[in-house]
């Protein structure tokens, strides 16, 4: 492409984007859930918000950070200084409640294997200076597996550890993780990886006794709507639990939303 061409394509996205930024201000202003202001850094919407700084790949209009940081705290029930393992923390949403409820006495930590998706957690934690924050890039796998594919993919349920096609990514164990960083107890564990924890779990079995209570996140919902039993998980996570004498509550909720109607909580003595 000739040298005027290429200036004039990258002007017109220049003047696209500006004009997307405002009127993705105005309307995230006007669903009056928080947002002030949006920009772009380096490839990344970030979203002044009253609750902190948000990164995504794209204008989010209908950010609720009050509604988020609400459900987090109340779900996932964190305490001042906590130190929390977050497996497959996505974009970080999660992480900053996490951070600013733990403390200055508490620790994040937290991991995503999807590298767009990591640049985007590191400007959360830059951008509303987590100082408590550790964020790792990496899948987590079984043991003796030292990389391993992530898709890439638009579809939600796609973007998973699998396959032959996508992003390269190095893989660890969450033992590996956890005695890296000398973490003897471990309040909470968080893993949402769909359908990797198959895996996960064969590498967190040192790490499991010091670990109060877990949240695995399993997708057996997914499973049902598309048939993909891949991420038909619960049943072998459960029974990795029990076998390795963790408790694991059986109470059903028939009435939550699916997501949450298929977490696994389980428990270790104190």
């Amino acid at each position: 492409m000739p040298i005027l061409d290429r200036l004039k394509s990258q002007l017109d996205r220049r003047s696209l984007r500006f004009v997307l930024t405002l009127v993705a201000k105005q309307l995230a202003i006007m669903a009056r859930h928080g947002v002030q202001r949006i920009f772009y850094d380096d490839g990344i919407w970030i979203h002044q918000t009253t609750n902190g700084y948000f990164a995504y790949h794209h204008p989010y209009i209908r950010l609720n950070t009050k509604g988020l940081d609400t459900w987090v705290r109340t779900v996932f029930l964190p305490q001042q200084g906590d130190i929390i393992l977050d497996i497959g923390a996505g974009a970080g949403e999660e992480v900053l409640t996490f951070s600013r409820a733990v403390g200055n006495n508490g620790r994040v930590i937290c991991v995503e294997a999807h590298p767009r998706t990591f640049r985007r957690l590191q400007k959360l934690v830059e951008y509303n200076r987590l100082e408590n924050v550790v964020a790792i890039h990496c899948a987590v796998s079984e043991p003796g597996c030292a990389e391993t594919v992530i898709q890439d993919s638009s579809e939600y349920l796609r973007s998973r550890v699998g396959g032959t096609e996508g992003f390269r990514v190095s893989a660890r164990t969450i033992d590996s993780i956890a005695d890296e960083l000398g973490l003897a107890q471990i309040h909470f564990l968080k893993m949402n990886i769909e359908g990797a924890e198959r895996l996960a779990i064969r590498g967190m079995v040192e790490t499991l006794p010091r670990t109060q209570t877990l949240c695995m996140c399993c997708h057996d919902f997914l499973a049902d709507i598309c048939g993909d039993d891949v991420v038909r998980t619960r049943t072998v996570v459960t029974d990795f639990l029990r076998q390795h004498g963790v408790w694991v509550n059986e109470e059903t909720k028939p009435r939550a939303l699916p997501y949450v109607r298929e977490q696994v909580w389980a428990y270790n003595e104190p």
